[in-house]
């Protein structure tokens, strides 16, 4: 009590009224062995409540519309959801051609930019849950066939930070995305950039890749990421 009242600059009667109130609401507690105060528990729980609060689609809209604006192709954001990649946000360019995935689409895993990065970067567990319960399906030549082959790939997007579809969902429609994070380092969704394959060139998937990792970075530091933490 006496440091702090020093280094508040006030006196240590209105520093014990002070604590008094806090300590009643649980926001500060003091030790019965050294007097001394720290954080109580209740600040704890006003941070939880703030970071589930963090609504990642509400936060990434000006990150979907930056995406476009660099690309001029259509922007997703995507949260994992029964198996299956649920398409939550889309932002598109005001002309031309562009891949149109309405919110409420569900997208396989194992064949998408969006699903690939969603089962990446989950837990070893729950990737070998997903596998047990998902089947492969087939949906152009391209499409990754078989569990063994689609967890080195997932290694691959673990160590790249990016996921591609190269026509593997959809013939003529190539992807890039990546993951945004939450506070704790779980995953909170993913952004993705998609457009018809005659634009979306490998040089352009290679000239973007760096921008959608600097967004989702951004993102993530808003939903309250750590990156030093994950490090």
């Amino acid at each position: 009590m006496s440091d702090l009242a020093r280094r508040l600059g006030v006196d240590k009667s209105s520093v014990s009224r002070l604590l008094r109130t806090l300590e009643q609401s649980n926001l500060v507690s003091q030790d019965d062995a050294t007097r001394g105060y720290t954080l109580g528990l209740h600040l704890f729980h006003l941070g939880q409540k703030v970071a589930r609060r963090l609504d990642v689609r509400r936060i990434a809209k000006s990150v979907l519309a930056a995406l476009v604006v660099r690309t001029q192709e259509c922007a997703h954001l995507a949260i994992l959801s029964g198996g299956r990649a649920l398409y939550v946000d889309q932002a598109t360019p005001e002309r031309g051609v562009s891949v149109d995935a309405p919110v409420g689409t569900l997208a396989p895993l194992h064949c998408t930019a969006l699903g690939k990065v969603l089962l990446a970067f989950q837990s070893q567990s729950h990737i070998d849950d997903v596998l047990e319960r998902v089947t492969l399906e087939t949906f152009t030549r391209r499409t990754l066939r078989d569990a063994s082959s689609l967890r080195a790939h997932l290694a691959e997007v673990r160590q790249q930070g990016v996921a591609f579809d190269d026509e593997e969902f959809s013939v003529g429609v190539r992807c890039v995305a990546a993951p945004v994070f939450r506070h704790d380092g779980s995953v909170a969704g993913a952004i993705g950039i998609s457009g018809p394959s005659p634009r979306v060139t490998d040089d352009r998937l290679l000239d973007w890749t760096p921008f959608i990792l600097q967004q989702a970075r951004g993102l993530s530091l808003q939903m309250g990421w750590a990156a030093e933490r994950a490090a």
